[in-house]
């Protein structure tokens, strides 16, 4: 007896434009093709088809369960479809099947690829979680005054990858690639030190890039600075000492670049004999984005950028100049006293600005400039006396914060006020080791960071952890950074809070090998979410 109501519809008995709408719900898309591609019938399969202009092959891991499906992908359904794709996003491990695929079956292109996307798999490989954090929490640069260490990057040097990605940026699929990106998180190996950077992409004038050194930057633009038309790069090292940079800054030619964003998070020196004559180079650009920390020992210029430096050393050289975006993070040993009115009025352009200056007990001092709206995702080494909570939200958009004060401890108010303030936030790192003071708020527990994903707790007072992982719901905790002995502490008071937080955590590490005392944590989080130290594994 057939129970079906009789106001059951089936699939095929729909119009395509409800079919279309379905299909459209179905994520991630690559899952839809191979469903439907080659299963005999063909309307479905027309329909699936018509909708591959743009490919996504992000959604897979390590131990991923679609190993299968993606087997059947390069099978049956990019054969289909490689003609019809405009935009391809991809994981760096799918740049060999895309290769091996084009020796075989597409005379070597893919003719109407036009936006390409190559992103590092920083997922658990488990889990597929992604994941901020990498050894780089051990740089020596933590120990540097007010230099930040994140974001931690994935090298590609010597790990395969590198002679993969240059054999395919090499290959003459690139031809047709107009617009190239590698996701911020991937710094483009030195491989291409003694090589030209993409020697066949004659179309490509956008382009998005992390590069290990800034000499990398000058070499990219002496290749392809004639075609490009926007530039959008992040730079890991700038050395300024680099006399060879000024001959070879010297012969770059832009004629055509309108848009240009640099970003540098990690301190660097040479703001003037390499950074600046790089920019005067540049004029025609009409877009400009600069996100800079600018050396913490630099003799020139011997103090804080303000609007005089911008105007004359950037903005006086180029003409064309419609807009200009920045966030500028001055950093200066024993900085001469400067007040913050001083600061403001040197920006005599109509343009609205914010200004914070703040001096340390560790001798130095920071001047951070930035135009509004604030445009950046992050802020670094922000104490007390930042403005940070203001009327308007200015940075409600921040992602990214490093929370530093050798003056005042950070009370539990103003935690009350940051999970208010930055709903966003994903990363947060404090560093600060001066006891609370304010003991009656600290029985709050109704506090809640709904995205926070990364906490790192390695440089802090014993109070800051109890803050945070016992009297604060962290829902999205995957990844924890944190000091030994506070990590012990904070596991012997056996919160409740606590507890819960660290049962979603995927990645542990501790600021020193752990040795005897891998039992306890294991104990206390996930299994193999303890990330060993390499003196742990000889």
């Amino acid at each position: 007896m057939n129970c079906l109501p009789r106001y059951v519809v089936h699939l095929l008995d729909l119009s395509d434009e409800l079919i279309l709408a379905i299909m459209n719900h179905v994520k991630p898309h690559v899952l839809l093709l191979c469903s439907i591609v080659s299963i005999g019938n063909n309307r479905l399969e027309q329909l699936a088809l018509d909708k591959c202009q743009s490919i996504d092959l992000t959604f897979d891991y390590l131990q991923s369960p679609h190993e299968s499906l993606f087997q059947r992908f390069y099978s049956h359904v990019l054969p289909r479809i490689f003609n019809n794709i405009q935009s391809l996003t991809l994981h760096i491990q799918h740049l060999h099947n895309i290769l091996t695929f084009i020796e075989k079956n597409s005379d070597k292109i893919f003719p109407n690829l036009t936006h390409l996307r190559i992103m590092p798999c920083k997922r658990n490989p488990k889990t597929g979680t992604p994941y901020t954090l990498g050894t780089g929490i051990y740089s020596i640069f933590r120990d540097w005054p007010l230099v930040s260490t994140v974001p931690h990057f994935v090298r590609l040097n010597g790990s395969g990858s590198d002679e993969v990605l240059y054999s395919f940026c090499s290959s003459i699929l690139m031809r047709s690639i107009v617009s190239f990106e590698l996701d911020d998180g991937c710094i483009l190996p030195n491989i291409f030190y003694d090589r030209e950077f993409f020697p066949q992409s004659i179309q490509l004038t956008h382009i998005r890039i992390t590069l290990c050194y800034f000499e990398d930057c000058i070499c990219l633009l002496k290749q392809l600075g004639q075609q490009l038309d926007s530039f959008i790069v992040s730079i890991v090292y700038v050395d300024g000492t680099e006399l060879r940079l000024m001959f070879k800054i010297s012969s770059i030619l832009c004629p055509n670049l309108k848009h240009l964003s640099m970003t540098i998070y990690r301190n660097f020196d040479g703001y003037k004999k390499c950074f600046v004559p790089l920019l005067q180079r540049l004029s025609n650009v009409k877009f400009l984005t600069l996100l800079l920390a600018i050396g913490e020992t630099e003799k020139t210029p011997n103090h804080f950028i303000d609007g005089y430096d911008l105007e004359n050393d950037i903005i006086a050289y180029m003409p064309h100049l419609c807009q200009f975006n920045f966030h500028i993070r001055s950093i200066l040993e024993n900085a001469p006293h400067v007040e913050l009115d001083t600061i403001r009025q040197s920006f005599f352009r109509q343009q609205s600005v914010n200004c914070a200056v703040d001096y340390f007990n560790n001798n130095y001092g920071q001047c951070q400039i930035c135009s509004l709206p604030f445009i950046g995702t992050r802020l670094d080494f922000i104490s007390n006396r930042f403005p940070l909570f203001d009327i308007t939200n200015t940075f409600c958009m921040v992602t990214t914060l490093l929370l530093f004060d050798d003056i005042e401890p950070f009370e539990s108010i103003f935690f009350e006020r940051l999970a208010q303030a930055l709903p966003h936030l994903r990363t947060l790192e404090i560093i600060n080791k001066l006891e609370q003071k304010d003991k009656i708020r600290t029985t709050t527990n109704n506090l809640k960071f709904s995205h926070l994903t990364t906490l790192i707790l390695f440089d802090i007072h014993m109070n800051y952890a109890e803050q945070l992982l016992s009297r604060t719901y962290l829902p999205s905790l995957n990844e924890l950074a944190i000091c030994n002995d506070i990590l012990l502490a904070i596991i012997n008071q056996n919160q409740y809070q606590t507890r819960d937080n660290c049962s979603r955590v995927e990645r542990l590490q501790t600021s020193e090998p752990l040795y005897n005392s891998v039992n306890v944590v294991q104990n206390y989080f996930p299994s193999d979410s303890y990330l060993k130290q390499l003196v742990e594994k000889q």
